[in-house]
This record gives structure tokens, sequence and C-alpha cells, in this order.
């Protein structure tokens, strides 16, 4: 999605510093540290490792989520897998 809006705050500058120091201890730059804040009051940092994994597990549900739109079949096996997918994506967001 474009970010195409700006939203401007005042800060003391030792309020600015720690921000600036909890973005760089998550490796993130202020703007991305900051909208996560925003948005969602926390800011969960996926390491190299992790979004590889979560990247395979996105690709096998978008596999099965197709095969289930294209075919119509509601095997109880799929939909087991599907929910194990969808637990351990959950998962992986959690852990830190």
């Amino acid at each position: 999605m474009e970010k195409d809006s700006v939203l401007r705050l005042r800060l003391s500058s030792e309020d600015k510093q720690k921000i600036q120091d909890r973005a760089e201890s998550e490796g993130l730059k202020i703007s991305s540290y900051a909208r996560g804040m925003l948005l969602f009051g926390e800011v969960i940092k996926v390491d190299a490792e992790d979004k590889k994994t979560l990247n395979g597990i996105a690709n096998n549900l978008n596999q099965l989520t197709r095969h289930y739109n294209q075919t119509g079949e509601r095997k109880p096996e799929l939909e087991t897998i599907l929910k194990t997918l969808v637990d351990e994506i959950r998962h992986a967001y959690r852990k830190r």
C-alpha cells in the first residue's frame, strides 16, 4: 500500500530519542516502528529465518485455498491442514 499521508506530532527531545532507540533496537526505521505502535500498540519483529518460514507457510496456505476455491471440495483433512497453517502463522507472529 502506498503511503501518501503524513502525520506530524510534537515530542520532547528525550521522547524522540527514546523512540529512535527503540526503533533501532528492533531493527526498524522510526516511521515503521511508530506506525506499528500507533496502529497495533506493539511492534513484532520478524527475523529473516521466521520470515522465510512464514513465506513458506503462506505459499502452502495460498495453494490449498486456491485448490479449495477451484474444486469446491470440503475435505476434513484439508480443513485441518488449513487450521494448522493459520495456527503456525499466529504462533510465529507472537514469538519474540
